[in-house]
């Protein structure tokens, strides 16, 4: 009974995420609850609140479905602005003026955005950075015309009251987007990373470690009101940019400002050693100190966080082939070499293919380099398709291929030279124009045969040779022993498969 509940409350957790992936869904409903999680901080600067969180949500929610202001949207959110202004007792004639000031922030601040972006101005993180900064800003200015008309009191005041709200917001607003724009734009989405390249990544004892010190320099600060425990937590907050990564930087800061404002709203955390008043002056200073803390370390986060991609982009180039995206010469024979190391001193054996495409110049003279590039990637998809994700399939020569994969037996050699041939010897369209491949593969066991690469690379070339006379797409392999005669026998391939000629078809 227990376990067809969890499987009911797991299809109803489901359910609710894929119903929350929808933009029209999801954009209301994360307002709606960030605009009342930022009401319970209570007043701000400029009669705002403290922490207005509804409309930086949005605007983040907005930028990563990368679209702007809608109709649709503006009508979510404004059901969503009543319905929260109903539950927290708002009053009726206070609701429009909110509203329209979060839709002007919001669609302000997500058109520059994306303006940026059409631009062509958001190449890194570093510009991803500088744009949400310039969105933060201007949202809420934007709004302040709004709020000039609609306060009450002196002009002068007015101006100074919806300035400091304006800048409170704008805060508020940098620290929110960031954290939204950074969620999930880890490593997940950089180019891979080649063994070797990985030192630098942080271990999870890292972050539950930097988490306890932030918290507890957080709860210093609080306590003792001193500069220097804010100082301190600002420097933890630059080693978090240095060490865990944008998103980790972004949470980090996120929080220290939010625990260091909930401290202040409650009269725990002073501006500096002196008690500040309840001015709107004071109130300014302690946004201005806060993001002075911890906004450094978000910028800083996303240099390094560029600099990083950067090195793994170029540890890949440099280790891949550019047309087909598998493994290049290079790293092919540094995977060679390792494996052979590993076959002649603890006897792992593995395969060795040398893989040639057949009459691949005749469909370059034919149809085209152009074409002759997608069956490159055709075939480069189907051999590693048709092999396990640990082996490495490397395209070594304009129309030459190579597999090292462990096994365990001769059999599982045959049956993945068989395989691979049958893989690739399937019509396949280039642009209109059909064409059936073919492969020629020779292959040889390790350390059966040789544990030496360069010896290793040569009985593959010679087993491949022997396909080749033999007729073409089908495969042989080298039956050399390691303390034999020089005398090679070539075990047979598939005849079944074997075709003398590869048919290409207009």
């Amino acid at each position: 009974m227990f376990a067809s509940a969890l499987v009911r409350s797991s299809a109803g957790f489901s359910r609710l995420l894929s119903l929350l992936s929808l933009p029209e869904l999801a954009l209301p409903l994360c307002y709606a609850a960030a605009l009342g999680a930022g009401r319970l901080l209570g007043e701000g600067p400029g009669e705002h609140p403290a922490l207005a969180l509804g409309a930086p949500v949005a605007i983040g929610m907005l930028l990563r479905f990368g679209r702007g202001l809608d109709a649709a949207d503006i009508a979510g959110l404004a059901a969503a602005h009543v319905g929260v202004a109903l539950i927290l007792g708002d009053q009726p004639s206070a609701w429009p003026v909110a509203l329209a000031s979060d839709l002007i922030e919001i669609g302000c601040g997500s058109l520059i955005f994306l303006w940026l972006r059409r631009a062509g101005f958001l190449t890194s993180q570093k510009m991803v950075a500088a744009a949400a900064a310039a969105a933060a800003i201007l949202g809420p200015l934007a709004a302040t015309p709004l709020d000039v008309l609609t306060l009450a009191g002196p002009l002068t005041a007015r101006l100074s009251a919806a300035g400091a709200g304006a800048f409170a917001d704008a805060v508020t607003m940098g620290f929110v987007v960031a954290l939204i724009l950074s969620f999930g734009r880890g490593r997940g989405l950089d180019a891979p990373c080649e063994h070797g390249a990985d030192d630098e990544r942080p271990r999870a004892w890292e972050f539950v470690a930097s988490s306890l010190l932030i918290a507890a320099l957080v709860l210093g600060a609080a306590a003792d009101s001193g500069p220097m425990w804010s100082l301190a937590a600002s420097v933890a907050l630059l080693w978090f940019a240095l060490r865990l990564g944008l998103n980790a930087t972004s949470i980090a800061a996120f929080s220290f400002f939010t625990a260091l404002l909930a401290f202040a709203q409650q009269g725990q955390w002073r501006v500096l050693l002196e008690p500040a008043p309840a001015t709107l002056s004071a109130d300014l200073l302690r946004y201005g100190l806060l993001a002075l803390l911890g906004g450094p370390s978000v910028i800083v986060a996303a240099v390094v966080h560029d600099q990083r991609r950067l090195k793994r982009l170029f540890a890949y180039r440099a280790m891949h082939d550019g047309l087909t995206k598998l493994v290049n010469r290079t790293r092919f024979a540094e995977t060679l070499d390792s494996a052979s190391t590993a076959a002649r001193l603890r006897g792992r054996r593995f395969v060795l293919f040398l893989i040639d495409l057949d009459h691949f110049k005749g469909v370059n003279d034919t149809y085209g380099h152009a074409r002759g590039d997608q069956l490159l990637i055709e075939v480069a998809s189907r051999l590693r398709q048709s092999v396990r994700e640990t082996d490495v399939v490397a395209r070594i020569g304009g129309d030459e291929f190579a597999i090292v994969a462990p096994v365990s037996a001769v059999a599982d050699a045959m049956g993945m030279a068989k395989r691979l041939v049958s893989a690739v010897n399937e019509v396949c369209d280039l642009e209109g124009v059909e064409v059936r491949p073919s492969i020629t593969v020779g292959g040889v066991l390790a350390p059966d045969s040789s544990t030496n690469p360069r010896d290793l690379m040569l009985l593959a070339d010679e087993a491949m040779y022997e396909a080749k006379r033999a007729g073409r797409n089908c495969w042989r392999f080298s039956s050399a022993e390691r303390e034999g005669a020089p005398y090679v026998a070539w075990g047979e391939g598939d005849l079944a498969l074997a075709k003398p000629e590869t048919l290409l078809v207009d």
